[in-house]
């Protein structure tokens, strides 16, 4: 197993994983600019888009498993289950942010439904390759691995719960609004469904730090590494809990970490580092 985490320490990237790496990195940033900066647009300008994405990522993938990582198939099926849900979630790029208005949303229901579908997908794919990674952390360190599995497992019915309220239950209540306003016990699911999002949000971020510092203490993360994991995973968390009515900018970042995409790029640059660390010429 020492020979395992000097092996990752080794690790030296020829030109082309060097690229794929950099390509890798930057697709949440880049889907983040295009969903915000751009917003909706037609369905058959963005799903050849993101078909494009998703070739470029497989092949970005297929570069760095050319040396496969030390310790075989687990690990290497945990990184790419954690990698897999940011193969998914480019799509989002084109379909921006949720419509604001119900007319809005009764416009693009179809669009409203996939997305959180597609989410709910990424997060059991994520909460997988945690499970993996346990498994291969759990002899070289046990405590903070068991930890973070444990803060998934409650995270995870929680995240699902919510992705269904917004991709199902919102959609079904809003076409039988009689009026352009919002019924009182809308407020009020609100309200409900504002405070399991806030629980499971938080528990992801801190499971992602959990396991930045399993990996550390098993030697396959360097200390900086697991430093910048636990600060971002913890500030993120904390900021996630400023309630929705706290003034500018205050609500804008505790919005932005909530995004449900956005808890699970912890994981998606875990599974990319330790590709990364395992591709060793």
């Amino acid at each position: 197993m020492a020979a395992a985490r000097n092996a990752y320490r080794r690790s030296k990237l020829n030109d082309l994983q060097k690229a794929s790496l950099f390509y890798l990195v930057s697709v949440p940033f880049l889907v983040m600019l295009l969903g915000f900066g751009v917003g909706h647009v037609n369905w058959e300008w963005y799903l050849p888009a993101w078909l494009v994405n998703t070739l470029l990522m497989i092949a970005a993938l297929q570069a760095l498993l050319k040396h496969r990582p030390s310790g075989g198939a687990i690990i290497t099926g945990a990184t790419l289950l954690l990698i897999s849900p940011w193969i998914i979630f480019p799509v989002f790029a084109g379909m921006g942010r949720p419509p604001q208005t119900i007319q809005g949303w009764l416009d693009l229901v179809g669009e409203q439904h996939t997305r959180y579908s597609l989410l709910i997908l990424g997060g059991v794919s994520a909460y997988l390759g945690t499970a993996l990674l346990y498994k291969f952390l759990r002899y070289q360190e046990n405590v903070f691995s068991t930890i973070g599995l444990g803060l998934m497992t409650l995270a995870m019915p929680l995240f699902v719960i919510t992705m269904a309220y917004w991709g199902s239950f919102l959609s079904e209540a809003f076409r039988h609004f009689n009026t352009a306003e919002r019924p009182d016990w809308y407020q009020a699911f609100q309200q409900l469904f504002l405070l399991i999002d806030t629980v499971g949000v938080s528990l992801i971020y801190l499971a992602s730090a959990m396991f930045a510092i399993s990996l550390g203490r098993a030697g396959y993360f360097r200390p900086v590494a697991v430093r910048s994991y636990v600060s971002v995973s913890l500030c993120a968390c904390l900021v996630n809990l400023i309630p929705p009515s706290a003034p500018v900018p205050f609500s804008v970042m505790s919005y932005v970490v909530a995004i449900p995409a956005i808890p699970l790029v912890m994981f998606y640059f875990m599974g990319i580092n330790l590709l990364r660390a395992g591709s060793a010429r």
